[in-house]
C-alpha cells in the first residue's frame, strides 16, 4: 500500500529546525579541550528524536580530540538549565521550550541553542535509557497508547505484521514519509469509523503536568467537537470561549508543530492530520503576549 497524498501530513513530516549544539563550557577542559570548541550545526526534522542524533553529535566532539569515554546513554541535552526529555518529539521539545509564539513579532530564535553534556547525568530528572533501541521502544509504546485511546484495544496494531510494524520505526528513523504513512495511515484514518477517544496531550507553561485525558470526539448529541471545544472543556479558564477571541494575542493560544491552528477545525480531523508519528495530537499552551 503506498502512503496517501495529504499535503498536511507531508508538511510536517518535512518540517525542520536548525539547531546549534554546543558542548557545556566546565565540561569541556576536563574532557581536554585545549581551545574554544567550536558548536556543531544539524538541520533536523521535527518529528526526529535527539538520540536518533547523539551518535553523529558524539562523534563531532570526539574528533574535536575530547576525551569522553562512555556510551551514548551519558549524553543528555538542555536548554537554559533545563533537561531535555529525550522521548519527546524534537519539534515538541522546541516549542515547549522557547515559548515562542508564531503570532508575535519577534523572530523565532534559531538556530536553537542547545547545550551538550558528557557528564553529570541528571538521573533524577531524565529517563537513563537514551540508546536507539530504548527510543523505539518508546516510540512503539505511544503508537500502542493511542491506538487503545482511538479504538478501546491496541489490535489495530498489534495486528499488523512484523514487517509493518518495523517500517513504522524505520520509516521515522529513515525520514522517509511513504515507509512511515504508507502503514500508519492505517492506524489513524480508523476505517473510517469515529474513535472512541482522541490521543492528544497538552503541555503547558512553568513545569505545569502534562494533561491527558479521555477526549471524547463527540458532544451528548453526537455532533463533532472542535479544537477549541476541546479546550475549553479541558482547560475553562485559559479558554473560556471555544471560540477565538477579538485580541487573540492577550490571550492563551495553542501550537501545533510551531503554528497556531484554527480553534474551528474539528478535533478528529486534527487528531488525523496534525499528530506527531506517535499518533498523539501534542498541544503546547502558550500564554498571551
Amino acid at each position: 500500500m503506498t502512503a496517501p497524498q495529504n499535503p498536511i501530513t507531508r508538511a510536517i513530516w518535512d518540517g525542520t529546525l536548525p539547531i546549534k549544539f554546543s558542548l557545556d563550557s566546565t565540561e569541556a577542559a576536563a574532557l581536554g579541550a585545549k581551545a574554544i570548541v567550536e558548536p556543531y550545526f544539524i538541520e533536523a526534522p521535527r518529528c526526529s528524536y535527539f538520540p536518533l542524533w547523539t551518535s553523529q553529535i558524539r562523534k563531532y566532539f570526539v574528533d574535536m580530540a575530547l576525551n569522553f569515554i562512555g556510551d551514548d546513554a551519558e549524553i543528555w541535552y538542555d536548554v537554559d538549565g533545563t533537561p531535555l526529555k529525550w522521548h519527546y518529539p524534537i519539534g515538541l521539545l522546541y516549542d515547549l521550550h522557547t515559548g515562542y509564539r508564531p503570532d508575535s513579532n519577534s523572530p523565532p530564535p534559531l538556530p536553537w541553542p542547545v547545550t551538550v553534556h558528557f557528564k553529570n547525568f541528571p538521573a533524577d530528572k531524565l529517563i537513563k535509557a537514551q540508546a536507539i533501541d530504548a527510543t523505539q521502544d518508546f516510540f512503539m509504546s505511544m503508537i500502542k497508547e493511542a491506538d487503545f485511546l482511538r479504538n478501546g484495544s491496541t489490535k489495530k496494531v498489534m495486528n499488523l505484521s512484523k514487517n509493518d510494524q518495523t517500517q513504522l520505526w524505520d520509516g521515522l528513523w529513515s525520514k522517509n514519509y511513504d515507509r512511515f504513512w504508507s502503514v500508519n495511515y492505517r492506524l489513524v484514518i480508523n476505517d473510517g469509523q469515529m474513535p472512541k477517544h482522541v490521543p492528544m496531550r497538552i503541555y503547558l507553561p512553568d513545569n505545569c503536568p502534562v494533561i491527558q485525558e479521555p477526549i471524547s470526539p463527540v458532544d451528548e448529541n453526537g455532533n463533532q467537537l472542535t479544537l477549541g471545544d476541546v479546550l475549553h472543556q479541558v482547560l475553562p479558564e485559559l479558554f473560556p470561549s471555544p471560540l477565538p477571541s477579538e485580541n487573540a494575542s492577550a490571550f492563551p493560544v495553542p501550537v501545533i508543530h510551531g503554528i497556531i491552528p484554527q480553534l474551528e477545525i474539528p478535533i478528529v480531523w486534527a487528531s488525523q492530520n496534525l499528530c506527531y508519528p506517535d499518533n498523539f495530537l501534542h498541544i503546547v499552551v502558550l500564554l498571551g503576549i
